[in-house]
């Protein structure tokens, strides 16, 4: 037998080599196109659901707008000269909140009160609902249209124990029935009038919440959904107080 017929150890790597190439190499250079092709397909897909995510989810604010127009003479007097729209997180309108020029503070015993230094029936300014109306904190329905915002404190028996984190509230009247802002009205006169806003038996009530730390005014939610409006309102003392109450959500009843 020739010696080309033998074969050596070195042909046999070079024969497994080729072999082996074709079926190792070339099919992934092959398909790496359509893998990057893929990648960029994913990651396009990801902004997109980023950016769609994000849109759905702003954060709520709010933004100065003019002066109340509505109402008696007294109530227009007694408003600060602009106002604020509330925007909720997917950036349409909740309310208006016009705020008053000055609330009158003093200290009084009220226990588990945070904001101890309102009056009842005090006059905290005024609150309007675009088409579409709003909704209280017991998720009672408010038709469009403008109302007085009073503070009231809950009373403390036994129908009314637990059924919100604080007991200060701002009950709504239409301000049809609520011309003069000076007027003071003792509790069954504030939900006898606050009703006319429900339409029920049951007066229109927004739990009011400890302000956060920032400036005012500003547009936040809890980790309950609530949307809270706060403020900061001139008083009487010459030292502004900072109120939050719930502008959109409702307690579990």
């Amino acid at each position: 037998m020739g010696t080309g017929a033998l074969a050596r150890p070195g042909d046999a790597k070079a024969s497994l080599r080729t072999s082996v190439i074709p079926t190792l190499v070339i099919p992934p250079l092959r398909n790496l196109r359509f893998h990057d092709y893929l990648v960029r397909v994913i990651k396009r897909a990801i902004v997109f659901l980023f950016l769609s995510t994000l849109a759905a989810f702003a954060a709520p604010k709010a933004e100065k707008i003019g002066p109340f127009a509505e109402g008696s003479d007294k109530l227009k007097a007694a408003l600060a000269p602009d106002g604020y729209r509330v925007f909720l997180p997917n950036t349409l309108a909740c309310c208006d909140v016009w705020l008053a020029k000055s609330v009158d503070v003093k200290k009084k015993d009220a226990p588990g009160a945070y904001y101890p230094e309102f009056h009842e029936s005090e006059f905290l300014g005024v609150i309007t609902f675009p088409k579409g109306g709003g909704g209280d904190f017991r998720g009672q329905s408010i038709k469009p249209g403008s109302y007085t915002m009073r503070y009231e404190l809950l009373p403390s028996d036994g129908n009314h124990m637990g059924v919100a984190p604080y007991p200060d509230f701002v009950l709504l009247i239409p301000i049809a029935d609520d011309p003069d802002p000076a007027a003071t009205l003792d509790f069954g006169q504030m939900v006898a009038l606050s009703t006319k806003a429900s339409g029920t038996a049951h007066p229109a009530a927004f739990e009011m919440m400890p302000p956060r730390e920032g400036n005012e005014p500003s547009v936040f939610q809890t980790d309950d959904g609530w949307i809270v409006f706060q403020f900061a309102i001139n008083s009487s003392d010459s030292k502004p107080i900072k109120i939050a109450f719930v502008v959109k959500g409702s307690a579990e009843q």
